[in-house]
């Protein structure tokens, strides 16, 4: 199967037309008609996933972050320059597949056993959050030490928002990644917002708690279902090990 193949099908799943006016999604490097031999996948083509790739036999690489966002006046990006050198390709899914049915919210929300009720608002304004809810009511305290063991994040950060850590909960909004965009949404639909990297000022203007678990650790489980996507290729495919992504190797909690 080409590359071109692949990328066909992929898009029959999670259209290209779904992603921001600023991303870039799609094939960033690689020539449409090569054939495949094995697909890494991963959050980041980072200089860890193309060691991991050259040392598994894997020539394309499919990642959600893009590792090229604007046009290029020089390729002098040692990462990009050993992809070339060594002819590993690269397809990136980016917000097309957050926003799309069964992308990055909807494996958040399976991780963490929350059923989803509804978007949070208009996907094609970027607003790509889901409103979810428990079975029962959960604790705040609850919740946090709940979502630190499913998606075995290090260490939590949590915006009570002066409430109690006792407080019950049901409606939660949930976006993975860089959440903060999301947040009125989350505000007039829901009692807790859980994403990542949340900035000091986002947390003291939320009127709700906020449970930012990291970018990597809300953004990991959607692998899996960018794995199922690949079934039908029938091709040799693997999730990059967190021991491998860069996020889990250098970011240390101390």
């Amino acid at each position: 199967m080409t590359i071109a193949n692949i990328l066909e099908h992929l898009q029959s799943i999670v259209p290209l037309a779904l992603a921001q006016e600023w991303d870039n999604v799609g094939l960033l490097i690689g020539e449409p008609q090569r054939q495949v031999n094995g697909i890494l996948i991963s959050l980041d083509a980072s200089a860890n996933a193309v060691d991991y790739a050259l040392q598994h036999g894997y020539d394309l690489i499919l990642s959600h972050h893009p590792l090229i966002f604007r046009p290029l006046q020089s390729i002098t990006n040692p990462v990009i320059l050993k992809m070339i050198e060594t002819r590993i390709a690269l397809i990136s899914m980016h917000t097309n597949f957050d926003a799309a049915w069964g992308g990055v919210n909807h494996a958040l929300a399976e991780a963490l056993d929350l059923e989803v009720l509804q978007s949070l608002g208009d996907e094609a304004a970027g607003d790509i959050g889901l409103l979810c809810k428990y079975d029962t009511p959960q604790s705040l305290s609850g919740i946090a030490l709940d979502v630190k063991a499913k998606l075995q994040v290090p260490a939590v950060k949590l915006w009570t928002a002066a409430q109690s850590m006792q407080k019950r909960i049901t409606r939660i909004a949930i976006c993975g990644g860089a959440g903060a965009s999301v947040l009125p949404q989350a505000q007039a639909q829901a009692e807790l917002l859980i994403t990542g990297d949340i900035s000091y000022h986002s947390f003291l203007d939320s009127a709700i708690p906020i449970l930012d678990a990291g970018h990597f650790y809300t953004e990991y489980p959607a692998l899996k279902n960018l794995q199922k996507m690949l079934q039908y290729t029938g091709i040799k495919n693997e999730i990059l090990p967190r021991t491998w992504h860069e996020w889990t190797q250098a970011m240390h909690y101390l």
